[in-house]
């Protein structure tokens, strides 16, 4: 009896499972069946990353049979959709385009047309899809060189036939993907060509391309280009990687294109410094400039902890209030972006879950659902967006809208579940911009570490403070200018009293005579070797006023400066920066002058090139204090007076061994340049003896170590 019960409970849960359908995942429930880590990067990580809750989770796979077609997808390529919520599947495999309803099953299909000849003319694997405002869709007939449009009933509408050779120089016209604007001007990716976007009015009628990047080759190019025939340039010339692989396009006629074609590195470079064109995501205006907003810590350009596998972005989805999503096909990653260049979320990665890919191809927005085409499994994976994501979605809407107060309470929900994300502290920090609470305002840039933000803040909240104490500023001034004149005054009396002194110098006239050597430097030296105005004494003492300079610099300069926080102290920079390289240059200057008859001592070398660091010591340090007080765009006037020092410190030591070694310039200049060489050397010996000590002292422990565990 209890067997058949058993039976037949296993029979009806059978049957009850093959009538219902398949479990929805809700965004409610998330953790279970979530096979990624949704994950962000901050200014401060360095590279690594880290976790933030799920704005999206996966929703279902949407399979062939799911679909409702007869033959399966093959090498599925392009994916988007239109206003009335109808999807459209480029299936390049079988050379037709599938039409999906809201419900994702078959529509209808479209797999020919009839051409400008009267022929009937199936497709050649068409690769791009794409459908305007008014619901008419646009097919790149790929392999037979065409784009072929259709109404929203699947009327031929139009055929555009490849432009003349002579148009095209010689580039053959394989649309591989398609964009087109409000006023039907056709926008092309041709998988045949680097030059760019490839432009075509509403008629068909070639235009130009736009957005080609400008490219130089290497000496070795240029050797190679030399010595190869007409025939192997131009075959070189045709397998050039394409420069983009794909195209989108927003409501005002702005065009987002992707690109693989770079180089690992330079791509990389381009990301991680914030500098080059090797951007694999850019946003072209009308005349093909690349006007794509770049913030945040990195540039968009994927992971950055990938140097030799960086993310291959193979196309761009759009979606409501500037915000758009990357679709990495060496990850299976996603990347969000908000309209300014902030990373909000990256989800997605490779296998066999719900929710991961094989082959990601295609990405585009469906509502507020993310759906991502896979090529390999010939499936449609959707997204839903959860609490977290809708929070997000919701404080960039009210922000791009300029209601800044209702952003600033929904970034602050953000917060609630992820307390470090910087763009919400960036948007509430907006918030109090507009509401002139300036103050408040340039904490919670320093929380989002925007530097830009901050330093516009501050420039506005220092204007409030000095509008009250404007009286102040210019006694403040005076102040300074007479203490620092009362200073040179009882510099110069002790420098002058020294003159006519016999017997040993103090140390006190020892630092006041420094004032008199970096204005008169060929006199100063010269009483430094001759009347022992200096000694070892006070020279180490600027020698460590300078190290303990550049320790201040790492502790006291602005937020403006550091753009963290906290300061990260290092005595061992410091000494390095300027200690180390005074005592390498008078070890190096010595040992090669002792060869080439000069005069100096060590003793005289060492001295010489410890006073010539008071003009790093005496801008160095009000320097420092300054960048607590100054904006971004003044922080430039700051960094010319602090050049400055360096030079004049460069001089003087460059001055002061002329003088202490009794040579002429030319001999100078050129036992300068070899003591410099010496430097290097050194430096060199020294790395390589401390290495060969620690790996001695390693071995020896290890030997140690061994003999012990064995007795």
């Amino acid at each position: 009896m209890k067997k058949r019960s058993l039976f037949i409970s296993l029979c009806l849960f059978i049957v009850i499972s093959a009538i219902l359908p398949g479990r929805t995942v809700r965004a409610e429930e998330v953790d279970a069946y979530v096979p990624y880590v949704t994950y962000c990067y901050d200014s401060h990580a360095n590279g690594d990353w880290y976790v933030s809750p799920h704005a999206y989770v996966p929703e279902k796979d949407t399979d062939s049979v799911d679909m409702g077609l007869e033959v399966k997808l093959k090498d599925p390529s392009d994916l988007t959709c239109d206003k009335d919520g109808n999807l459209y599947i480029a299936d390049t495999g079988n050379n037709r385009i599938v039409i999906l309803d809201s419900e994702l099953k078959v529509k209808n299909i479209i797999s020919e047309y009839t051409d400008n000849s009267g022929e009937t003319t199936g497709f050649n694997q068409p690769k791009a899809v794409f459908v305007n405002e008014q619901g008419d869709i646009y097919v790149g007939d790929t392999l037979n060189c065409r784009i072929v449009k259709y109404d929203k009933e699947g009327k031929l509408l139009q055929v555009i036939d490849s432009p003349s050779e002579e148009v095209l120089q010689k580039v053959i016209f394989e649309p591989s993907a398609i964009a087109v604007d409000n006023y039907d001007r056709i926008y092309v990716i041709s998988q045949s060509t680097n030059m760019g976007v490839l432009t075509l009015d509403s008629e068909g009628v070639f235009q130009g391309f736009i957005g080609a990047e400008k490219t130089t080759g290497t000496f070795w190019d240029i050797v190679k280009d030399a010595f190869m025939s007409e025939e192997k340039k131009a075959k070189a010339r045709q397998n050039v990687p394409t420069e983009y692989n794909n195209i989108s396009i927003d409501d005002k006629g702005f065009l987002y294109v992707t690109s693989s074609a770079y180089d690992q590195s330079a791509q990389y470079n381009s990301m991680v410094n914030k500098s080059g064109t090797a951007n694999p995501i850019k946003k072209l205006n009308p005349s093909g400039a690349d006007v794509l907003k770049r913030n945040g810590p990195f540039n968009q350009g994927g992971d950055i902890n990938y140097f030799y596998d960086c993310s291959r972005f193979i196309d761009v989805a759009l979606g409501t209030d500037n915000v758009y999503s990357l679709l990495d096909q060496t990850g299976g990653k996603i990347f969000t972006y908000d309209g300014d260049g902030n990373l909000l979320y990256v989800f997605g990665g490779l296998g066999s879950s719900l929710g991961v890919f094989h082959m990601p191809v295609a990405i585009t927005y469906y509502g507020d659902k993310i759906l991502v085409l896979d090529a390999r499994t010939a499936s449609i994976t959707s997204f839903i967006r959860t609490k977290y994501g809708n929070t997000i979605a919701e404080a960039i809407r009210l922000q791009n809208a300029r209601k800044y107060t209702d952003a600033a309470e929904e970034w602050k929900n953000v917060l609630k579940e992820n307390n470090t994300f910087e763009q919400a502290y960036r948007g509430i920090a907006t918030s109090h911009m507009r509401l002139g609470d300036y103050k408040a305002a340039m904490e919670n840039f320093r929380y989002g570490s925007d530097l830009e933000g901050y330093s516009e803040a501050y420039s506005s909240y220092r204007k409030g403070v000095m509008e009250h104490y404007m009286l102040l500023i210019p006694v403040v001034i005076a102040l300074i200018v007479f203490l620092v004149g009362l200073a040179s005054k009882k510099m110069k009396a002790v420098n002058e009293a020294g003159w006519n002194k016999q017997g040993p110098v103090t140390l006190k006239e020892e630092l006041c005579y420094g004032w008199y050597v970096i204005f008169h430097p060929f006199d100063g030296f010269y009483e430094l070797k001759r009347s022992r105005k200096g000694t070892v004494r006070g020279a180490t003492i600027f020698l460590v006023l300078a190290v303990l300079e550049e320790l201040f610099k790492q502790i006291g300069s602005g937020y403006i400066v550091t753009g963290r926080d906290w300061a990260r102290v290092s005595i061992v920079d410091a000494f390095m920066s300027i200690g180390a390289l005074v005592l390498l240059w008078t070890l190096a200057n010595w040992g090669l002058t002792t060869l080439m008859d000069g005069k100096g001592k060590l003793k005289d070398i060492y001295i010489a090139s410890c006073y010539a660091l008071i003009p790093t010591i005496l801008i160095g340090f009000p320097a420092t204090i300054l960048t607590n007080f100054c904006s971004s765009a003044e922080l430039g006037f700051i960094n010319i007076f602090c050049t400055a020092g360096y030079i004049w410190t460069l001089l003087l030591i460059f001055f002061g061994a002329l003088v202490v070694n009794d040579y002429s310039l030319l001999k100078n200049i050129v036992t300068t340049a070899f003591s410099i060489i010496g430097m290097a050397c050194i430096a060199f010996v020294s790395i390589l003896t401390v290495n060969l000590f620690v790996s001695l002292f390693g071995f020896v422990q290890t030997i140690t170590n061994e003999i012990v565990y064995r007795i």
